[in-house]
Order: structure tokens, then C-alpha cells, then sequence
């Protein structure tokens, strides 16, 4: 799935969560937030990102930086209002370019985990990229546990493959077939050959939003994708909380999946 997933998140109603933000900041006894500072004098907000995975963010053919994070950055900007500038720069430079004020937000397809402690304070979840499973529209499969006597598809070796290793103790007569990647997974279900794939949500939403016959079912597994702060920047995150959390309860957040992602059909 590329350099930036960790793991192998339901749908974006789960993230509706009491707009609880999840933080993994370690907080130091500097108070003041530069951040929250400058935009207020400046009305600018920068934004970091890696233009480099779609459809979160990329260059398209017109040499514009485009994708869901980009429009929900666009959005939150709006919201707050603020002019965005988008940074452009490699992933692996990000944190570094958000702690040293280069940056005000981080919105780039993050994975929000415990590994980023000190280096940033993660926002309201905006996107679920764990596992899905995934059926053919009409089925009476929803959820594992509907699995007993199905064939399953998953990925070799991925998240998937861990939850069905331990779904096939659970179940009787549960047969998990494995495959290379976990589009041919998904190919498994619309040729036939599965009842049911579990996937990592970027190809389940994918898959769906390309093939009508698809739809998502049970979300076996959370990854959850958020944006990121300085561990200083307490109002601002506050601000982009709020500013998330509406987002999300409006459908703003939902409608911007649909344009990235195709058409969704939720089970």
C-alpha cells in the first residue's frame, strides 16, 4: 500500500466518535502556539504534504497539486479563513518541517499511531484505513461472523491475512484463499472464486467506488488517518478539531470520499 501505511479504518460514520480528537502529543512547558500566532497575523495557513499518493494527494497532469487531502485542507482553510499554501516535500521530512515551523498542519494521508509521540498532536480522525470486508451487493454476508462455510480472499501476509488467521479458529469450515495483493483479493469476489475479501480500506473503497457490484461490509480492523500539529499548537488544534468534527457531522467529509474514491455502497 506504500511507504506510508503502518497497518492494514468503518466508514466515516465511526468517526463521528463524540468528536474525541486522538492525541499522542507529549507535551512540553512551552505554552505559546506559534502556529495559531502567525495566522492570525499572516491569515495564511501552510500546509505539509507528500504529493505523491492518490488519490489523497498528487500532481496532476496540469502539474496541480490535487486529491482528497487537498480539498479537505482547501475546506478547512475556508472554514477558518484562511489562504492555504501547500508545501510540497518528501514524507519522510514532514515532522521535521512541522517542528521546525515550516509548516503550519500536516494533512497527508497520516496514520495517526504512538510512533510520533513529541513530534505531533493528531487531530479528529477523518478517514478509516483498516480492514473492510467486502461483498458482492446482495449478499448475506455483513460480517465475519456470517463467514462459517464462505470462502474468504484476503492479501498474503497483511492485516487481513492476521484477522482471518484468527477467524478461521472461530468458525467452522471457514477456507481463507491468498493472494498476492489485495486487488486480485477483490478480483476473487467479483469473478466468483470468494465469498467475501478483507482489505485495507484504501483498495476496499476503491474497489467499490469502481465496481457497482461491490459493496463494503463489516469493519474488522481500525487504521485511523488524521492531521497533525505542532505538540505546541493547542489552540490551533483545537480549531482544526471543531472544524474537522463539523465536517464530518455535515457529510462534507463523506462527499469528499465519494469524489476520490467513486460511489460507496455500504452494507
Amino acid at each position: 500500500m506504500g511507504k506510508k501505511w503502518l497497518a492494514g479504518i468503518g466508514g466515516v460514520a465511526i468517526l463521528t466518535m463524540a468528536g474525541i480528537a486522538l492525541s499522542i502529543s507529549l507535551l512540553s512547558e512551552q505554552t505559546e502556539d506559534a502556529a495559531w500566532e502567525r495566522l492570525q497575523e499572516t491569515g495564511v495557513l501552510r500546509i505539509g504534504l507528500d504529493a505523491s499518493y492518490p488519490p489523497f494527494e498528487y500532481v496532476d497532469s496540469h502539474n496541480q497539486i490535487v486529491g482528497l487531502d487537498v480539498d479537505l485542507a482547501t475546506e478547512l482553510g475556508r472554514r477558518l479563513g484562511a489562504e492555504i499554501i501547500f508545501v510540497n516535500m518528501a514524507y519522510d521530512g514532514l515532522f521535521d518541517a512541522l517542528l521546525t515551523g515550516q509548516v503550519d498542519i500536516l494533512i497527508s494521508a497520516l496514520v495517526a499511531t504512538r510512533e510520533y509521540a513529541g513530534k505531533a498532536h493528531f487531530s479528529v480522525p477523518y478517514f478509516n484505513a483498516g480492514e473492510y470486508l467486502v461483498v458482492l451487493d446482495g449478499s448475506s454476508i455483513g460480517a465475519m461472523s456470517d463467514l462459517a462455510g464462505h470462502t474468504l480472499a484476503v492479501e498474503y501476509g497483511s492485516g487481513g491475512d492476521v484477522e482471518a488467521r484468527r477467524w478461521e479458529r472461530r468458525l467452522a469450515n471457514l477456507q481463507v484463499e491468498r493472494y498476492p495483493d489485495p486487488g486480485a483479493a477483490l478480483s476473487a469476489v467479483i469473478e466468483g472464486e470468494a465469498d467475501a475479501a478483507l482489505v485495507d480500506g484504501i483498495t476496499a473503497r476503491l474497489g467499490v467506488g469502481q465496481h457497482p457490484e461491490l459493496r463494503l461490509g463489516e469493519n474488522v480492523a481500525e487504521t485511523l488517518i488524521a492531521a497533525a500539529v505542532h505538540p505546541d499548537s493547542m489552540t490551533l488544534s483545537a480549531q482544526v478539531d471543531e472544524i474537522l468534527a463539523g465536517m464530518i457531522r455535515d457529510g462534507t467529509v463523506d462527499a469528499l470520499i465519494e469524489k476520490w474514491f467513486g460511489p460507496q455502497q455500504n452494507g
